[in-house]
């Protein structure tokens, strides 16, 4: 007998050995060949039971060999069906599901390299799920089984506890809302005392995807899916979908969970029990994409809601945010004081802002992504902001998180150890336990100066990396694939949802008899999908006597007067409200015109100031403003790169300059800034100019929305004709928009109109953008070959055969 033959023969009796003395975990290891391989972890209650396991595969045992295709798309081979393809018995719908999975029990399944990966530890049946009116759902859920949401949704709590994202939460009447977008790390529902939960839609998903109208960073980001099959309607898209395995995921791209791992759960517990002691202060640091934000986003959580019942949370918790590339709670370039009340469940251009009146408390902008810019500046700001939190009663006995940015090295190290030495926090986590060396030692001296403890953590998974529930094996699914965005794509997101933020929606009266804690925690809030380009913008005078603003003041580079128009029209700039011009100009010398003795008084400190009433506050001192040439710009000098100091000084926020009207001598500004906070009072008013990522999106937003809205007129045409949708209408947002935004913003519009005065104030809004109000718009247009070029140039063509023979 040849080697071969043996070999053969020693198979077949292997084969038949298994066939007879069948075992799950034997079947499992030895026959990957043959079926698609089922992650085992599963819950023992989801509907993937063991018996069923076992029936499928040794059904499949009992089948005659014969040749199967590698490839997952081919089909099995077909024979006649008999008394062992039956169902198993044990629950009709159980079995139904079952055989949509496996059609054939008897047929051989094809084999291939995909892994069904299992988020979700039960499918939902009629015996734990319930539909309500208004798209609610009612689930009964068991101890240890979790549950993993694409979307928009809220959760309530009708009975048990339950773990989301660091926060814990019990019964209760409150509805939390939650945004998970597949950019971003999707929140795990864990079931830590048997619960039933109501999920709800979310109220603010609609205005939030629509938003993909105007830039196509917005897009393919929640459960919609990718095509609508031939000649079937178009239905209202729900604003969440529970995700069960791999399969449910959508095919753009695969979907990441948010992990924390075991040393973060510690550390977590840890600050949490240390609350009796002391109030926590907590300085967070480390390396660039090492989960800075997602660690300081899990701790406020658990603060704000304790560790389980057995314990009483820290109600509210202070966030100061000092990363100004990537902040939680404001638009780039802007860092912020900022009192949470309620679990944070959302990214942060799902927050651009919050409710200045109550969330917000202090910001400070530094005109630039990085603290490159002025250091020096840069931490003055953060300690002008730690200051508030000080000598403030009723915030100093508030857990603090201080969150830094990713600049470990250099100048960098610099400001992080003056941080530390300044701030004196009662704990420094450092997330990364791989160095850089020089840094880790930096940040050790300076804590052992101030006797801090010095804690380092493990970086976060990196994106495109696969979860605990992802086998390495399987391909890279994080909140990427299709669906990841950059460091720079996250920043457009985050102006543009700053932009198109209506403020009104931030604040939600407080019924009578209720504090701000116990009321319902609000929605979040929604936003306008109009382009910038029709929104209409603020006229604000700046020739006159009374002028809507002091001047423009350039950090960093300082271009020529002549050429300050050009550099600032179409882009970024800073509205900073000066509190004290003596302080805030102290800085500025040569600007400061002192005509009397008495005006001298005036350079005193903020607590001070901040103490007189208005009946005895004196007269503010001149500042010597000077004109560009040719639109007499009014623009404070600043040749030695100085900035506003911030002990007198915070940002309202930020405004994108659409036009300049030399004629009438008006900007015309875009900002969602209410008309409270920016008009009236006589407040002084500065325009800073810096290194503001600029505005590309924003030019292009009413392109986006025309081709949007001729991809779905073709989209409607082939609907009625019963043809498939072409490749242009995969977008998932609403027909019922006509491109007119959301009917907060014309309310808006016309609470702040003119009319109402009898003389024109110095922000005033504008009712048209027709009629001679707007003749310089720095947006864009579409030029085709040589339009718009001088008379003999033509489009030069890059051949792409060169080389070729």
């Amino acid at each position: 007998m040849s080697a071969f033959a043996a070999r053969q023969k020693l198979l077949a009796a292997a084969a038949s050995a298994a066939a007879t003395t069948p075992n799950v975990d034997d079947d499992d290891n030895n026959n990957n060949n043959n079926g698609d391989i089922i992650d085992r972890n599963t819950s023992a209650k989801s509907f993937f039971t063991r018996d069923n396991f076992r029936k499928a595969l040794q059904a499949q045992k009992q089948e005659p060999s014969h040749h199967v295709d590698e490839t997952p798309a081919a089909r099995p081979r077909k024979r006649k069906q008999g008394p062992k393809d039956e169902v198993p018995a044990e629950g009709r719908d159980e079995g139904r599901q079952l055989k949509s999975q496996f059609p054939n029990l008897s047929e051989p399944i094809p084999t291939g390299r995909r892994r069904v990966i299992y988020y979700s530890s039960q499918r939902l049946s009629q015996t734990n799920i319930q539909s309500k009116a208004n798209g609610r759902m009612l689930l009964k859920l068991l101890d240890g089984e979790r549950l993993v949401i694409l979307g928009s949704y809220g959760i309530k709590v009708r009975d048990g506890e339950l773990t989301v994202a660091g926060a814990f939460l019990s019964e209760s009447d409150l509805v939390h809302w939650v945004h998970a977008p597949q950019c971003h790390a999707l929140p795990v529902i864990r079931i830590t005392s048997d619960a039933t939960i109501e999920l709800h839609p979310h109220p603010g998903a609609r205005s939030l995807r629509q938003l993909a109208s105007l830039n196509p960073a917005f897009g393919k980001l929640w459960n919609e899916s990718d095509d609508v099959a031939a000649g079937q309607a178009k239905k209202v898209v729900p604003t969440f979908q529970i995700i069960f395995t791999s399969d449910d995921a959508p095919r753009r791209g695969g979907v990441q969970e948010l992990v924390s791992p075991a040393e973060w759960n510690k550390q977590l517990a840890d600050v949490l029990d240390s609350k009796r002691k002391a109030t926590p202060v907590v300085f967070l640091t480390g390396p660039k994409s090492s989960g800075k934000s997602t660690f300081g986003r899990l701790m406020a959580n658990r603060l704000i809601t304790g560790s389980g019942l057995s314990r009483q949370p820290w109600a509210p918790v202070v966030v100061l945010d000092l990363d100004p590339g990537q902040p939680e709670f404001g638009p780039p370039s802007v860092i912020s004081l900022n009192k949470l009340s309620s679990p944070n469940l959302s990214p942060p251009f799902g927050h651009p802002a919050l409710d200045p009146r109550t969330a917000q408390l202090r910001a400070h902008t530094v005109a630039s992504v990085t603290p490159s810019l002025d250091p020096d500046h840069f931490v003055a700001c953060a300690l002008d902001l730690f200051h508030t939190y000080k000598t403030n009663p009723s915030l100093n006995k508030l857990p603090l998180i201080i969150n830094t940015p990713g600049w470990i090295q250099g100048t960098g190290l610099d400001i992080l150890s003056e941080l530390i030495r300044q701030t004196v926090p009662t704990e420094v986590i450092y997330m990364s336990q791989d160095g850089p060396e020089e840094t880790v030692d930096g940040l050790k001296a300076a804590c052992q100066e101030k006797k801090i403890p010095f804690v380092a953590l493990p970086s976060q998974q990196p994106q495109g990396q696969p979860s605990s529930s992802v086998d390495a094996t399987t391909p890279s699914t994080s909140g990427g694939g299709g669906s990841s965005r950059t460091a720079l794509h996250l920043r457009t997101m985050q102006t543009m949802s700053y932009f198109h933020l209506l403020f009104s929606s931030l604040t939600v009266p407080v019924p009578h008899g209720q504090s701000q804690n116990q009321s319902q925690p609000h929605p979040g809030p929604t936003w306008s999908a109009t382009p910038l380009t029709h929104l209409p913008p603020w006229r604000v005078r700046y020739r006159g006597p009374r002028p809507g603003f002091l001047g423009i003041l350039c950090y960093d580079h300082q271009p020529a007067p002549d050429l300050l128009a050009e550099a600032i029209n179409g882009m970024i700039l800073a509205l900073v409200k000066i509190e004290d011009r003596a302080g805030a100009f102290r800085d500025f010398p040569d600007l400061l015109v002192v005509s009397s003795p008495q005006e001298q008084q005036q350079q005193q400190s903020v607590q001070q100031f901040k103490k007189q009433s208005s009946s005895q506050k004196q007269q503010q001192p001149e500042l010597l403003i000077c004109k560009t040439p040719r639109e007499s710009l009014p623009h404070l000098p600043n040749p030695q790169g100085k900035t506003l100091s911030p002990a007198h000084s915070r940002v309202l926020g930020l405004v994108l300059v659409r036009g300049i009207d030399v004629k009438k001598g008006e900007l015309q500004l875009l900002t969602p800034l209410p008309v409270e906070m920016i008009a009236g009072n006589e407040q002084d008013l500065v325009l800073v100019a810096g290194r503001f990522d600029t505005p590309s999106w924003a030019y292009a937003e009413d392109l986006h929305r025309r081709q949007w809205e001729k991809n779905n007129a073709a989209a409607a045409r082939n609907k009625q004709q019963g043809l498939v949708l072409g490749g242009g209408a995969k977008m998932e947002i609403d027909d019922d928009d006509d491109g007119t935004g959301d009917g907060d913003q014309s309310d808006e519009t016309e609470s702040v109109g003119a009319d109402e005065v009898e003389e024109r104030p110095e922000w005033e809004r504008v009712q048209a953008l027709h009629g001679g109000t707007s003749e310089a718009q720095p947006w864009v247009e579409m030029l085709h070959g040589s339009q718009g070029r001088a008379a003999g140039s033509k489009v030069w063509r890059v051949r792409r055969d060169l080389g070729r023979r």
